[in-house]
């Protein structure tokens, strides 16, 4: 069972403004809702997916929040919390934080897009540390190997349909990024010609932005 946190135990700053925001007035406007807490990470991601075991507590308070389908929307929607608090600064700054949270949509309610988002949404802490040299922050566009069985293998950052790009805290802008599942066949026609052709071509042939482990290749 995955575990809910949700309460908060920081002082009041410009840090704990901006989670209040995102989490209670831009998120409520957009998703409905939270009817469910959060459901954190915990240091089991960074040790069994990355062989991490050097946790940064910080790391934990980063979490996954999910909303019931509503009269805007038939899917539910997931979505990161915690990549955009602005932990190392207490001005306003371009961007908060790392400047993105992930969303994900799907047509039930799961554990699996809480998970998958987990991962991701590790994977993009240990980037903005360094820890895989070469590698920078995920963006708009970015292609990362993510096997959700039985046909998607890869995760597709994508710009929102039915969302804003853009929230605009207290600290700073935060992109949201969609996170999408394509296929083998799908990524290499990206790596060819461009994520953006991908989605162009998702969006034509009118492909949901939905993840659907189900469904086949539009290539």
């Amino acid at each position: 069972m995955l575990k809910n946190r949700a309460s908060k135990e920081l002082d009041k700053d410009l840090l704990e403004e901006a989670w209040e925001q995102r989490e209670e007035d831009i998120y409520l406007a957009l998703f409905g809702k939270n009817e469910y807490g959060i459901y954190p990470l915990d240091a089991e991601v960074f040790e069994k997916q990355f062989d991490v075991h050097d946790i940064d507590p910080r790391w934990l308070h980063y979490g996954v929040m999910k909303f019931a389908p509503n009269e805007q929307r038939e899917s539910w929607v997931y979505v990161t919390s915690g990549m955009s608090n602005p932990w190392l600064s207490n001005t306003i700054e371009k961007k908060s934080g790392l400047g993105s949270e992930f969303l994900l949509e799907y047509d039930e309610e799961s554990d699996l897009p809480i998970l998958l988002l987990q991962n991701l949404m590790a994977y993009n802490i240990l980037l903005s540390i360094g820890h895989f040299e070469g590698k920078f922050l995920l963006e708009i566009g970015d292609r990362v190997a993510l096997k959700i069985e039985p046909n998607l293998s890869y995760a597709l950052m994508a710009k929102p349909q039915n969302f804003p790009e853009t929230i605009k805290l207290v600290s700073g802008d935060v992109d949201l990024i969609q996170v999408l599942g394509i296929t083998k066949k799908e990524w290499k026609y990206a790596k060819e010609h461009s994520s953006q052709h991908l989605v162009t071509l998702m969006i034509k042939k009118q492909c949901p932005f939905l993840l659907n482990p189900y469904r086949n290749s539009i290539v």
